[in-house]
């Protein structure tokens, strides 16, 4: 087991040999520690920005190469021995005490993209923003202008975003917490590049050699280098794989059996102590199982952005070729193979559900690719400027077909092209659903009630908002209401999660939380509701969907346990927190684990259904659709009357979904935004596919075309 510093009887060495490492748990811990005594909130404060003020300096010194100046160079940090042994020129200087450039210090920039200082949610005082000053503001790029040649008049089209804001510019956080975790293990790779830690260990034991390190005769601490040299591994092909940049790892090292092959067990015992002996692995105890899951998940990660996301051209060409379902069923037993194995390992409750989100993340990354695969057929396959369907040999194929005039048209789009250009990647985004759902419960159900999410590091939250986001994304493919009730469910105890499980105001989550209530609230309002029964256009009076609420707030409302949900519908809320009785994990008195009481998940959604014959919008049927052909006059056909009767044919919409007792309604969102979007390129982003640089739901909740679901909010 690699030493660390948790005995007290450590903490002398920690104080004199690794300051930075020191300085980065005080400045962390002072953050989010609560002090005692009066005054607690302000002393804590005033601490923290002191502790950070003084770690800042001493990495700027690293950086810099600023370290005591051997030799006595301009009269400072003379070597008084004269004997060499203090220099922090030599070999050795790691090894000096008090020195900057440590494996302490590699440590500590790693600590520091998991918990960030409170400083950086802050603007610098003392630096302006930019060199230059400002000129007068441009435009609006966002917008175009456009001309109607006939009444000359000019029709500006701009684009809100949600809530007024892009939704860029609500992870604004995000984006600079990225920039900052990105530089931070930069320093940290290179720096541990210059202590040797990526060498081959008999060049570094060689004594007289070159690159002979005398402290890497110790057992200790090669043990903690190669702990380094894993995490950094893990950090950095997992931070440049989320944000879909060049790995700043060398592929040669990236490649060697630091990363074990896909698929191969890490929870035998006797497997454990044989690449412990190889030096791949740890000897099976909590740090080393929960370091080889890690990796495994890690190298997982790294497969499929090889695989499937090396770049955007590449990407584009898979799913145009439709070699996409393979590769994604690929990664199918994998996936599976790991969760098997991890279930066997003896690991920390806390640890367990943090590593359970990371897989859960991982499901949503890898499957989301046939979502984007969707976004791109309906972009691709769809003129604005007319009714048409899409016509393929094969449902299942990716392969764009031809666009023709349909015989007959269903509002914008007829639902047989939907339904083809959702073609045969609906087991894949099941998986991107249950895994979202999955990763919010471990939130909801794991982390918060023992208070563990307060303290999970950045990573994990920003796990939480790209596995949210993808699941407000698959609502624009629709899905059963009571499947919708079960994810608005996870989705509303999560945001309370994140809005009162944090460790200050400024804090990610309470970001998070307010992009994720906004954007549940447009939904809410624009879900579009398609009738389970035969009834065309009725309205849904015994809907467990209540009316909208007129008022700026709605009040919350509970289930009614009579409002004609089959008792199966109960055992699937109960994943979700529900229980037959309307109450929240089985508690009686209204409030789920947060103490809050839970509204119903389908407030403000809208009771009527639209007319399946004849169609205002369009949205993604559900996949068992069908239209049924009928006549309105009998007899005979002959061949001079086949056109007459084509013209008088008629449809019978029908479609049941798996319960045989219980038809529910089918919920979409209007596609209509995206089908007729004038943007093009469909791309991935660590929160899902934009279009044209706008994130999905932006389009699909925007009003930028006027009467395009305008009824609708």
């Amino acid at each position: 087991m690699p030493p660390s510093f948790h005995a007290p009887s450590t903490h002398s060495t920690l104080l004199t040999e690794e300051p930075i490492l020191t300085l980065t748990i005080l400045t962390i811990s002072s953050r989010y520690m609560s002090i005692p005594g009066p005054g607690s909130v302000s002393r804590s404060f005033a601490i923290h920005g002191k502790l950070w003020g003084y770690l800042r300096s001493m990495i700027e010194r690293m950086i810099w190469g600023q370290e005591q100046f051997g030799g006595g160079f301009c009269g400072a940090g003379g070597d008084e021995d004269g004997d060499g042994q203090n220099s922090s020129t030599m070999p050795w200087r790691s090894l000096r005490k008090g020195s900057l450039r440590t494996l302490g210090t590699v440590e500590g920039l790693m600590l520091l993209t998991e918990w960030h200082p409170r400083a950086l949610h802050f603007p610098p005082g003392d630096d302006a923003h930019e060199l230059m000053a400002k000129e007068n503001a441009h435009p609006n790029q966002l917008g175009t202008d456009s001309t109607d040649g006939e009444s000359g008049s000019n029709e500006r089209r701009t684009f809100e975003g949600i809530g007024g804001k892009r939704i860029e510019n609500w992870l604004e956080p995000a984006w600079r917490s990225d920039r900052m975790c990105w530089m931070l293990l930069g320093n940290a790779l290179t720096l541990s590049f210059e202590l040797g830690v990526f060498d081959d260990i008999d060049d570094t034991t060689s004594f007289g050699g070159e690159m002979y390190r005398p402290e890497f005769e110790s057992e200790p601490y090669r043990r903690r280098s190669h702990r380094v040299q894993k995490l950094l591994l893990v950090y950095v092909t997992q931070l440049s794989g989320r944000l879909g940049w060049t790995n700043m790892v060398p592929r040669h090292i990236s490649k060697t059996a630091f990363f074990k092959t896909p698929g191969q067990s890490f929870g035998d015992g006797q497997q454990a102590q044989q690449r412990h002996k190889d030096g791949l692995l740890g000897t099976g105890d909590e740090q080393e199982d929960v370091m080889a899951a890690w990796i495994e998940l890690t190298t997982l990660l790294k497969s499929g952005n090889e695989l499937l996301f090396p770049s955007r051209k590449q990407t584009r060409d898979l799913i145009g070729s439709g070699r996409y379902v393979g590769m994604l069923e690929h990664f199918q037993p994998l996936l599976r193979a790991w969760r098997h194995d991890f279930e066997k390992l003896n690991i920390p409750t806390h640890m367990r559900h943090i590593l359970n989100i990371e897989y859960e993340y991982l499901r949503v990354y890898i499957n989301s690719l046939a979502l984007q695969a969707v976004v791109e057929r309906c972009t691709n396959s769809v003129s604005a400027s007319n009714n048409a369907y899409v016509q393929t040999t094969n449902p299942t194929s990716s392969t764009v077909g031809t666009i023709s005039p349909g015989p007959r048209s269903y509002g914008s789009v007829p639902f047989s092209t939907l339904i083809n250009l959702y073609g045969g990647d609906q087991e894949f985004v099941r998986e991107v659903v249950d895994a979202s759902r999955s990763l919010l419960q471990a939130v909801v159900e794991g982390l918060l009630p023992g208070g563990y999410l307060k303290h999970a590091p950045v990573r994990t939250y920003f796990r939480i908002i790209s596995g949210a986001m993808f699941l407000l994304k698959t609502f624009a493919l629709g899905a059963k209401e009571d499947e919708v009730a079960i994810s608005l469910s996870l989705m509303d105890r999560a945001i309370n999660a994140l809005r009162t499980c944090i460790v200050d105001d400024v804090h990610l989550g309470n970001r998070f939380a307010d992009l994720l209530d906004t954007l549940t609230q447009r939904i809410r309002a624009r879900f579009v509701r398609m009738a389970g029964s035969h009834g065309v256009g009725a309205s849904r009076r015994d809907s467990h969907s209540p009316a909208p609420n007129v008022g700026r707030h709605p009040t919350p409302q509970r289930y009614q346990p009579n409002h004609g949900l089959p008792q199966s519908c109960y055992q699937q809320w109960n994943g979700g927190g529900y229980d037959a009785n309307n109450n929240l994990n089985g508690n009686t008195g209204g409030s789920g684990t947060d103490g809050l009481s839970t509204p119903n998940p389908l407030l403000g959604i809208s009771t009527e259904s639209i007319d399946v014959v004849d169609p205002n919008v369009s949205i993604m049927p559900p996949p068992t659709f069908v239209f049924t052909p009928s006549y309105e006059s009998g007899g005979a056909t002959t061949a001079s009357s086949g056109a007459a009767m084509e013209m008088n044919q008629t449809y019978t919409p029908s479609f049941t979904l798996e319960e045989a007792t219980y038809n529910t309604d089918w919920l979409a969102l209007p596609l209509d935004n995206l089908l007729n979007t004038p943007y093009s390129g469909v791309t991935q982003t660590e929160v899902g596919p934009d279009v044209g640089g706008y994130d999905l739901l932006e389009i699909l909740l925007s009003e930028m075309e006027s009467g395009v679901g305008g009824n609708l909010n």
